[in-house]
């Protein structure tokens, strides 16, 4: 049983990570036709993307619409009185009470062999109610971040059968600053991705429809950032740092924003607000798209030249750089976090640190880019972390004979 995080809904309709890693386990599951899967999901609501995976019991619970209504108020408050930047991390708050308490009443958790709760820590202290001893022994924690953002849970987490933290980064982190922790069995899973596979012929088809959409000439340069607009991920300081080298570059060059604020909307943020002003000062130069869905965004991958992930925060294991990786993108990338032990074997890429010259240290980032920069080449790069592998290594962690 994989219970989700209840944010984005499973299949990946709006996106999500987590959800898409969910997606990835029971496609291939599917394949090899191993385990009996069910999962339990929020509600999907628009046009279907995803269709679900054949064999899969999908357990779906509603919101309340009285609930939905209240986060909307506390989520306005958080961001626009309070000016949070963890507001999109706030906003459903009524609502994981909700899913929490439908979960435990609805589902017979100890029927499963294996409980897996993706990235919602607050369910575990009502998980362990309901399921007792079994708690110990068939609940998984998958950790997709390397903070423990509820330390009521700690006790809860250290009680788990084992954590699943998705690089060595987390799984050192938590043994080093969790003493709770210190006798819980953590197992990295590498993340997986799917691989995007296009021919020379169709990768250069497709850059060439890219950029005329956006009036881009072969002879630009485009640098792409591909992910969340949020503060932990330095977008704003990227904007401005770009700003600043702009009339230093020595190729026209173009800044790809893709993304939004909160995965599956366009939803603006106080922060995301701040982005847009700041690249509004150079609004041919400087483009931001709004939500893309995840099945597009390889177009951005293939239009792009070099690739940007100026993570403030220690990002655990982004997926957009292993996406960056797989169509051979040049990259230019925070050293933080789990970043440098993904991008360990991959050449074409430039580190810049973060602390007090973060700014400086992007702009000189896009200056050795811009200084040394070669003809675009299609480089067929191996996806050494594709969903196979993921599979393989998630399964063997549950390890349910």
């Amino acid at each position: 049983m994989f219970i989700s995080a209840g944010i984005f809904p499973i299949p990946a309709n709006k996106g999500g990570a987590v959800e898409e890693l969910i997606d990835t386990f029971t496609e291939n599951n599917a394949k090899e036709d191993r385990y009996e899967i069910s999962v339990a999901s929020c509600v999907f609501k628009g046009r279907e993307i995803k269709a679900k995976t054949k064999g899969v019991k999908y357990y779906y619970f509603r919101t309340p619409f009285y609930l939905s209504l209240a986060d909307k108020m506390y989520y306005l408050y958080v961001d626009r009185i309070e000016k949070d930047w963890r507001s999109m991390f706030r906003q459903y708050c009524f609502r994981n009470r909700h899913y929490i308490k439908k979960i435990t009443e609805t589902l017979d958790l100890k029927a499963y062999d294996a409980v897996i709760v993706e990235n919602n820590m607050s369910l575990l202290e009502k998980l362990s109610e309901v399921m007792g001893e079994e708690f110990e022994r068939k609940c998984m924690y998958h950790m997709h971040s390397n903070l423990v953002d509820n330390e009521e849970m700690i006790p809860y987490l250290a009680r788990c059968r084992k954590i699943l933290a998705v690089s060595d980064y987390v799984k050192d982190h938590l043994y080093q600053t969790v003493p709770q922790l210190r006798n819980t069995e953590i197992v990295k899973v590498t993340n997986g991705i799917r691989g995007w596979t296009y021919s020379t012929e169709e990768r250069q088809s497709l850059r060439e429809q890219m950029r005329d959409r956006y009036h881009v000439g072969e002879e630009e340069t485009i640098y792409l950032f591909a992910g969340r607009v949020s503060p932990e991920k330095g977008v704003l300081e990227m904007t401005r740092a770009f700003r600043a080298v702009l009339p230093r570059l020595r190729h026209k060059s173009r800044l790809f924003i893709v993304g939004s604020a909160s995965s599956g909307s366009d939803k603006e943020s106080y922060y995301y607000r701040a982005v847009k002003k700041e690249a509004a000062q150079s609004p041919e130069s400087i483009i931001l798209t709004g939500y893309i869905n995840h099945e597009d965004v390889a177009k951005y991958h293939v239009m792009a030249d070099a690739q940007i992930v100026p993570s403030i925060m220690d990002d655990p294991a982004p997926l957009t750089v292993l996406e960056g990786m797989s169509m051979g993108n040049f990259l230019l990338l925070s050293k933080a976090g789990g970043i440098p032990e993904y991008s360990a074997n991959y050449s074409n890429k430039i580190f810049f640190e973060r602390g007090d010259s973060f700014e400086k240290n992007i702009r000189d980032a896009f200056l050795s880019y811009d200084q040394d920069k070669a003809p675009h080449r299609y480089e067929n790069s191996a996806n050494h972390f594709g969903e196979e592998r993921y599979y393989r290594e998630l399964a063997e962690a549950v390890d349910v004979s």
